[in-house]
């Protein structure tokens, strides 16, 4: 038989495994949203600088238009503050930050959540005046997004103020996973690249084929499924849970790098 002390020291052997293991994968993610964060400001921040507005299109199949002053404005406001949000929202989940300087936790903290909900309303604005790429289905899939972002984000705020922090932090890596979204959006491409060797089956021009539609609802669903299940599998007491989640963990950090690193040297390096 097992002892107790043989069985305590494995259990504290797989909560630590699994803790460097989503560790790893976070810090992976943070990584390539920060990567992320030097495409938004080193290529639209370089329009703004040059003031050659068209080159916006190049990337953008809404961008901007001519004649539509609001949703050129709620597209630049939409860039602008989207680097904000990326760069400071994982900032809330560094443990030396929250202990040290718990003020900046605190107004970061503010700062994300008004600049996302900004954000998420100029999107809609933009998907409603403007249609959405991939047609009615890109439409729901983004309504989606920006109805979870909405709901997450004010319980993640109420609970913080209510002082229920156990609950205010998994309110929190909802909300965080959601505002992600668009960032997910991209990293499926690359990830979907690299899987298909290139060839990407299921994807058209207009973003309406059945991968392209996967997507529309997976930025939202997959993210949010995984992060259920890394709250799920931290509070099991299984040692069988845990080892199995970190294993998944491990698989799911090699292919979120291997997105990544897809994405910015297909999409976002060239054009710098």
């Amino acid at each position: 038989m097992v002892s107790n002390n043989h069985l305590i020291e494995a259990e504290k052997i797989t909560a630590r495994r699994f803790h460097q293991i989503t560790q790893l994968l976070f810090y992976i993610g943070v990584a390539g949203q920060w990567l992320f964060v030097y495409y938004i400001v080193a290529f639209y921040g370089g329009i703004a600088m040059s003031g050659e507005y068209e080159r916006v299109n190049e990337q953008l199949p809404h961008g901007v238009i001519e004649g539509d002053t609001m949703g050129n404005l709620m597209l630049a406001v939409h860039l602008g503050l989207a680097a904000i949000v990326t760069f400071g929202g994982p900032l809330q989940f560094f443990p030396s930050i929250r202990k040290y300087f718990p003020k900046f936790h605190r107004w970061n903290g503010r700062i994300f959540y008004f600049t996302a909900f900004i954000i998420t309303f100029a999107g809609l604005y933009m998907n409603i005046s403007r249609g959405s790429h991939g047609g009615g289905v890109g439409f729901t899939g983004n309504a989606l997004n920006a109805t979870l972002i909405l709901w997450f984000g004010v319980m993640a705020w109420r609970t913080a103020v209510n002082k229920d922090f156990v609950a205010h932090r998994k309110w929190a890596i909802r909300a965080f996973l959601m505002v992600s979204g668009v960032w997910f959006f991209r990293v499926g491409y690359g990830l979907w690249i690299l899987l298909t060797a290139f060839k990407m089956p299921g994807t058209t021009a207009n973003l309406d084929g059945p991968f392209d539609i996967f997507l529309s609802f997976g930025h939202s669903l997959v993210p949010l499924m995984i992060g259920e299940f890394y709250l799920w599998a931290k509070a099991s007491k299984s040692i069988f849970v845990k080892k199995r989640a970190t294993i998944a963990f491990g698989v799911l950090s090699l292919l979120l790098a291997g997105g990544i690193v897809m994405l910015a040297m297909i999409f976002w390096l060239p054009v710098l």
